[in-house]
């Protein structure tokens, strides 16, 4: 990274800290303390740093260091798939979402140095941030989701192509910034809005399904990921199909949580290169 830009993002980064320090308020201190989020990130840089842990071929976490990681999670996620009478172990970090997940905005975010048959090892950055305010750890993670990971990641489908639409994160932001917190929106509305907004669009594969294909896209990439780092909360209902009832995303609300993370965004965002 040229130092130019490298020294514009630490910059961002202090106006951000600097934010922080003159917005906070209790119950929402209390919230990212207690997330379940950011408590298990600081479970897996930990573990990094305790343990001897080796990538594989495809530089994923070992599998026998994923259940050890996963064993150790708020909540601890399923490592098998059980269809009918048959049990389906998962067979890749990969496939536990919660980790991938987490793993995917320590490394991006500079926080782990990992390597293919290589001792994965916490940097500088990892170390420091093991030390720093549960506010500020969950703001860093947050910007780094927003700006430096490919967000297909979440939904890699190949519907949606190489890349997304130029300021797709952008609009995103605008748009829900421009939502109320704790107001009930209808998730398909909102979907709707920002596809055309943004010019999300689906190949030519299924195209009789692209408008709920593009919809599932923004669940996964925007409505989950927030959800996870408590900036929202969603209401499901049940709906028939075929002969299984599945659960359908109707609507969701920003919290203060999310409010103030998504501000925290914009902080960066104006100091960005």
């Amino acid at each position: 990274m040229p130092k130019r830009v490298s020294d514009e993002i630490k910059a961002a980064e202090q106006l951000l800290s600097a934010w922080l320090d003159q917005n906070q308020n209790a119950e929402i201190v209390r919230q990212a303390e207690a997330l379940p989020l950011r408590r298990d990130m600081e479970t897996l840089l930990t573990f990094v740093r305790d343990n001897k842990v080796v990538g594989t071929q495809a530089n994923n976490m070992p599998m026998k260091a994923v259940r050890e990681v996963a064993a150790r999670f708020v909540k601890p996620p399923e490592l098998e798939i059980i269809i009918g009478k048959h049990v389906h172990p998962l067979r890749s970090e990969a496939d536990v979402w919660p980790l991938y997940f987490i793993r995917i905005l320590a490394e991006v975010g500079g926080l782990l140095k990992i390597g293919s048959a290589r001792r994965w090892r916490l940097t500088r950055k990892g170390e420091k941030f093991l030390s720093e305010r549960p506010m500020q750890q969950l703001a860093f993670l947050l910007t780094t989701w927003w700006f430096k990971v490919d967000w297909l990641v979440a939904y890699p489908y190949s519907g949606m192509g190489d890349d997304l639409p130029e300021f797709f994160s952008f609009f995103t932001l605008e748009d829900l910034l421009a939502l109320p917190a704790k107001t009930r929106i209808s998730f398909e509305k909102f979907a709707d809005a920002l596809i055309e907004k943004a010019g999300l669009t689906w190949g030519t594969q299924h195209r009789s399904f692209a408008p709920s294909l593009l919809r599932g896209s923004i669940e996964r990439m925007v409505i989950r990921v927030l959800t996870d780092f408590g900036a929202m909360e969603r209401e499901y209902r049940e709906k028939p199909l075929d002969k299984i009832t599945i659960s359908k995303l109707v609507a969701f609300e920003i919290t203060p949580l999310g409010r103030f993370l998504l501000e925290g965004v914009v902080i960066v965002a104006r100091g960005m290169p």
